[in-house]
């Protein structure tokens, strides 16, 4: 197997992508979607990360976290993957084949490339064509970043400029 190496510093801020196995659409329905952010929560107990913003989609998650105290970004996906797969096997839901092997990572260089990638998170399920306005999504951060000041009520009917890097997976 190939050595994967990650290049992660402390306190770096990590856009993750992880995609289920070969596209399997497990996340699709609402008890699945549910499970998988307890999941997250969960291992927000257990781990030292700040979360800035995520997405469930029904094949594939997008996070923007970053860890702390010592622990690695490797490690926290590990965690959640372990959890989501621990606790299906504890409720009799199917556990084999959730997710791809490896996830796509990318270290976030700047204010404005941090801006570029909370906008993909939350204009991604417009862009697959799962709702017309972003906060009709109801699967995200978005609606913590309203409460914020970060969009308005109505943000997300059109692509927003720079979307993401070139060639991130969907």
């Amino acid at each position: 197997m190939p050595g994967y190496r990650r290049y992660f510093q402390d306190n770096d801020v990590v856009f993750i992508t992880l995609v289920t196995d070969q596209r399997n659409p497990w996340l699709s329905g609402h008890r699945d979607k549910r499970h998988f952010l307890s999941c997250l929560r969960e291992t927000k107990r257990r781990q030292a990360f700040r979360h800035f913003a995520h997405v469930v989609l029904d094949d594939h998650f997008h996070w923007l976290v970053q860890a702390l105290e010592g622990e690695s970004v490797s490690e926290l996906v590990r965690e959640l993957k372990l959890t989501v797969f621990h606790r299906r096997r504890a409720l009799g839901w199917p556990c084999q084949g959730l997710w791809q092997s490896r996830f796509y990572d990318h270290i976030i260089r700047d204010e404005h490339d941090f801006c570029r990638h909370m906008d993909y998170i939350h204009y991604n399920p417009v862009r697959h064509g799962y709702v017309v306005l972003a906060r009709q999504w109801r699967w995200s951060s978005f609606h913590t970043w309203v409460a914020r000041g970060r969009y308005s009520h109505c943000w997300g009917s059109r692509e927003p400029d720079g979307p993401g890097e070139a060639g991130e997976p969907g």
